[in-house]
């Protein structure tokens, strides 16, 4: 109890800090929210749950625990475990940011992104040992209640008798709400109302007032494929490592390009702005100053070293192989409607005509670079998406002073 006691007051205490803009210009997009969060869920919630096992499952077979020795040994590797496994993600945050951050004396990134992923594995090395520990340690637990549980009994009912109830009189003048309070029907029900009333003073004019949601003219609807290959980027949980977000900062400008307008989005059901970035931003990725030749990407899903010599990203070979489920376009265009997304009124029916036409252009693309590939498979999908990217929003070109 007291680790977890310890854990939550400093997550509790980091949580609002996080809101403050120049510490969340930090450590957003880094591995400090993931050592923040593991706080919380290891330190936590973890100990608490094994505090709560060790002290009830005895009392509740009527016997001792079966070792305290064993229970000891699991303080302690949860303890390290904990701590082996957090304070390596820290250091990589606070490495991952200074190195985002850093700029050459001509103005120039002083670091490229893989740079920042190779400088923190071995702290994801550390971060795998503090793991294996802790739950090393709850693997002892888990048997250590075993075999408590098979030296007792289980106790279905046990009688207990409660202390007479006192009324309670005060002489003192009460203010109006304790009356409320002693009411366990009535409290709840007026907090609904109130809590009921504030939601909708906030979400009726977002709902009356079409302006609140910016549009931008330059931004489409997601073509058939490019929405096909959005589920699958989803499916795959391409999300989890890859933010679409660029924050105004200069780093993030100089790096992925313009930063993000909240009209980009207006489209995505759901955003995919994401909390981490263990690889780059894909938020330009189809943009004029970072689109790759389709072949690039084919090739960085089979083999991601092959175009990122040290990423610690897996492969995707199955999407090389993977049909394409066209029979859900229909649906997914009329969900898209049903949620504001403007296609025209029975384009469900002709979607998959206008896919197979932009697949088949793909599929051409990539074999003038020596790669096969039919048009049907999910890579194809996955490629339509990706180089759409940021291409709906350019960035204008800054005029330039020329000395005469």
């Amino acid at each position: 109890m007291v680790v977890a006691i310890t854990c939550y007051g400093m997550s509790t205490f980091e949580g609002p800090m996080l809101s403050l803009k120049n510490v969340n210009a930090i450590s957003h997009f880094s591995d400090w929210t993931i050592a923040h969060v593991h706080i919380g869920g290891l330190g936590w919630n973890g100990f608490l749950a094994f505090a709560i096992l060790y002290y009830m499952i005895p009392k509740m077979w009527g016997t001792t625990l079966y070792s305290k020795k064993l229970a000891t040994n699991h303080f302690w590797l949860g303890t390290i475990g904990i701590i082996i496994y957090a304070v390596p993600l820290y250091w990589a945050g606070f490495e991952q940011s200074i190195m985002w951050k850093q700029f050459t004396p001509e103005g120039q990134l002083k670091f490229d992104f893989m740079q920042t992923v190779t400088n923190i594995k071995p702290m994801y090395w550390a971060r795998s040992i503090g793991g294996t520990l802790y739950l090393t340690g709850a693997l002892i637990m888990v048997y250590n209640i075993w075999k408590t549980i098979a030296k007792g009994r289980f106790i279905p009912n046990e009688e207990a008798e409660a202390a007479p109830l006192v009324k309670e009189t005060s002489h003192k003048k009460e203010y109006w709400h304790r009356v409320i309070e002693r009411k366990p029907v009535t409290m709840p029900v007026l907090s609904l109302i109130v809590v009921a009333i504030g939601g909708l003073v906030q979400m009726i004019p977002t709902f009356l007032v079409k302006s609140n949601v910016p549009t931008l003219a330059s931004v489409k609807p997601y073509t058939p494929l490019e929405l096909q290959g959005r589920d699958i980027y989803i499916r795959e949980g391409c999300y989890l490592c890859h933010s679409q977000m660029i924050r105004p900062f200069r780093d993030e400008v100089a790096r992925y390009g313009d930063y993000s307008k909240a009209g980009e989005f207006v489209y995505d059901h759901p955003f995919q702005w994401g909390s981490k970035r263990t690889g780059p931003d894909l938020a330009r990725e189809g943009s004029d100053k970072n689109r790759r030749p389709d072949s690039w990407h084919y090739n960085h899903m089979y083999d991601p070293t092959s175009t990122s010599p040290g990423s610690i990203m897996p492969r995707y070979i199955w999407l090389l192989k993977n049909k394409l489920d066209t029979s859900s376009t229909p649906a997914k265009i009329r969900a898209m409607r049903t949620l504001g997304v403007p296609y025209p009124k029975g384009y469900d029916q002709i979607a998959n005509a206008d896919l197979m036409k932009q697949a088949n252009q793909i599929a051409a693309s990539l074999k003038k670079d020596q790669i096969e590939t039919a048009p049907n498979k999910e890579i194809i999908a996955l490629i339509a998406y990706l180089q759409r990217l940021g291409r709906d929003i350019q960035a204008e070109p800054k005029p330039v002073a020329i000395n005469k």
